[in-house]
Protein backbone atom coordinates (compact mmCIF):
# COMPACT_ATOMS: atom_id res chain seq x y z
CA UNK A 1 0.00 0.00 0.00
CA UNK A 2 1.43 3.37 -0.99
CA UNK A 3 2.30 5.86 1.74
CA UNK A 4 1.14 9.46 1.36
CA UNK A 5 3.34 12.42 2.17
CA UNK A 6 1.30 13.16 5.30
CA UNK A 7 1.67 9.57 6.53
CA UNK A 8 5.40 9.65 5.85
CA UNK A 9 5.76 12.92 7.76
CA UNK A 10 4.05 11.37 10.79
CA UNK A 11 6.32 8.31 10.62
CA UNK A 12 9.32 10.63 10.85
CA UNK A 13 7.77 12.78 13.58
CA UNK A 14 6.95 9.75 15.75
CA UNK A 15 10.47 8.39 15.30
CA UNK A 16 12.33 11.61 16.08
CA UNK A 17 10.37 14.09 18.18
CA UNK A 18 10.06 12.43 21.59
CA UNK A 19 13.77 12.16 22.34
CA UNK A 20 15.12 15.13 20.37
CA UNK A 21 18.40 16.08 22.11
CA UNK A 22 19.49 19.42 20.68
CA UNK A 23 17.69 22.76 20.60
CA UNK A 24 13.97 22.95 19.81
CA UNK A 25 12.72 20.03 17.72
CA UNK A 26 11.69 20.98 14.18
CA UNK A 27 10.45 18.99 11.22
CA UNK A 28 10.66 21.49 8.39
CA UNK A 29 7.92 20.55 5.96
CA UNK A 30 7.71 23.82 4.06
CA UNK A 31 8.94 21.93 0.97
CA UNK A 32 8.01 18.44 -0.20
CA UNK A 33 11.22 16.69 -1.20
CA UNK A 34 10.87 13.39 -3.02
CA UNK A 35 11.61 11.12 -5.92
CA UNK A 36 9.55 8.23 -7.25
CA UNK A 37 10.81 5.90 -4.50
CA UNK A 38 10.85 7.92 -1.26
CA UNK A 39 10.22 11.19 0.60
CA UNK A 40 13.12 13.08 2.20
CA UNK A 41 12.63 15.04 5.42
CA UNK A 42 14.57 17.82 7.08
CA UNK A 43 14.70 17.34 10.83
CA UNK A 44 16.81 19.47 13.14
CA UNK A 45 16.68 22.27 15.61
CA UNK A 46 14.34 25.15 14.90
CA UNK A 47 17.12 27.50 15.90
CA UNK A 48 19.03 26.38 12.79
CA UNK A 49 16.32 25.42 10.29
CA UNK A 50 14.15 28.50 10.81
CA UNK A 51 16.36 31.07 12.53
CA UNK A 52 19.63 30.22 10.74
CA UNK A 53 21.72 29.96 13.91
CA UNK A 54 24.77 27.98 12.73
CA UNK A 55 25.70 26.91 16.25
CA UNK A 56 22.71 24.53 16.05
CA UNK A 57 23.68 23.02 12.68
CA UNK A 58 24.17 19.26 12.60
CA UNK A 59 25.82 17.24 9.86
CA UNK A 60 25.00 13.67 9.13
CA UNK A 61 22.03 11.73 7.92
CA UNK A 62 18.48 12.62 6.94
CA UNK A 63 15.35 10.51 7.31
CA UNK A 64 13.70 9.09 4.22
CA UNK A 65 10.42 7.18 4.06
CA UNK A 66 9.86 4.70 1.26
CA UNK A 67 6.59 5.28 -0.55
CA UNK A 68 5.90 1.61 -1.19
CA UNK A 69 5.89 0.39 2.41
CA UNK A 70 6.49 3.28 4.86
CA UNK A 71 9.91 2.01 5.87
CA UNK A 72 12.05 4.66 7.59
CA UNK A 73 15.76 4.83 6.86
CA UNK A 74 18.50 7.33 7.62
CA UNK A 75 20.85 8.11 4.73
CA UNK A 76 23.83 10.46 4.46
CA UNK A 77 22.65 13.95 3.59
CA UNK A 78 25.27 14.17 0.85
CA UNK A 79 23.60 11.20 -0.86
CA UNK A 80 20.22 12.91 -1.07
CA UNK A 81 21.79 16.28 -1.77
CA UNK A 82 23.51 15.00 -4.89
CA UNK A 83 20.77 12.66 -6.15
CA UNK A 84 19.53 14.06 -9.48
CA UNK A 85 16.22 12.19 -9.19
CA UNK A 86 15.14 14.16 -6.12
CA UNK A 87 12.84 17.10 -6.73
CA UNK A 88 11.19 19.56 -4.38
CA UNK A 89 8.19 21.84 -4.42
CA UNK A 90 6.46 24.11 -1.94
CA UNK A 91 4.18 22.28 0.46
CA UNK A 92 0.67 23.73 0.09
CA UNK A 93 -0.18 22.75 3.68
CA UNK A 94 2.93 22.79 5.89
CA UNK A 95 2.64 22.12 9.60
CA UNK A 96 5.64 24.33 10.39
CA UNK A 97 4.55 27.85 11.13
CA UNK A 98 7.19 30.57 11.02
Amino acid sequence: MAVTYEQAREIVRRATESDWPFGTYCLDDRRIVENDEFYVFEVGSREYLVDGNLSYAMAGSVPIVYKADGRLEWVPSVKTGTDPTIRNRPNPAPTLQV
